[in-house]
């Protein structure tokens, strides 16, 4: 398991075997260790998460730490809780970033990482602090980079954000880009089983971690604000 996601996540980074073992190992121990014929020290294995920009839990299939650190980002102290216990790798080392620019309130100052669900997490602390235009320009750029799935979510918030900043034009743009996406859908039925078969044949599992996200806000997302209609 260790070994294929390893692997997987070096070939998701267009690295060779050779690349990951620069400097520390040979090309033949990164590929015997991909193969499963040796089990890599927590060391190792730290060094290894660090090459390929993830983590030591991703890579032995748990992203536990990490997905609580994202899910408190916009509670910043808590987020650093997890944060401190995770290696320092791009993504870390970023929503360390974004942690500390809700603690003193200044403005984002470094560069996105190529990953959608940070794109969406810097947005909503941006319009967390009222940042309206920079919110918009992040999602704007994310519009032209990611998949169809977080299209979706990143046109939503920029509805929100037109409405706020008054600007019309773009607004009816954005809400008829949403209208184009969901009818290649035709319903929200048929929008699941989308993300059932993209699931079934994904195999890099970052991106299998946000299809299943996805697919558990559409099942339990109706019935927690139904269960808010029925409480007024």
């Amino acid at each position: 398991m260790i070994g294929h996601n390893i692997r997987q996540r070096r070939k998701k980074l267009k690295l060779s075997q050779q690349d990951v073992a620069q400097g520390d190992w040979t090309r033949s121990y990164i590929s015997q260790i991909e193969r499963g014929h040796i089990q890599p020290s927590l060391e190792t294995l730290t060094k290894i998460a660090i090459k390929l920009d993830t983590t030591v839990a991703d890579l032995v299939g748990d992203q536990l730490l990490l997905q609580k650190a994202k899910a408190t980002v916009l509670y910043p102290q808590i987020c650093k809780q997890f944060l401190a216990k995770l290696p320092r790798t791009t993504t870390t080392i970023f929503l360390d970033q974004l942690t500390n620019s809700l603690l003193s309130n200044n403005t984002l100052d470094c560069q996105l990482p190529p990953n959608p669900e940070l794109y969406y997490l810097t947005a909503r602390v941006l319009i967390f602090q009222k940042n309206y235009p920079l919110a918009c320009r992040i999602l704007e750029d994310g519009l032209r980079i990611f998949d169809v799935y977080w299209r979706i979510l990143f046109l939503v918030q920029l509805c929100t954000l037109y409405e706020l900043l008054e600007k019309p034009e773009q607004l009816a743009q954005a809400k008829q880009q949403i209208k184009n996406i969901m009818n290649t859908f035709g319903t929200l039925i048929d929008l699941n089983y989308k993300l059932v078969q993209d699931l079934s044949t994904e195999t890099d599992p970052v991106r299998c971690a946000h299809l299943m996200t996805f697919l558990n806000s559409m099942l339990y997302g109706a019935d927690l604000e139904r269960a808010f209609q029925l409480s007024n």
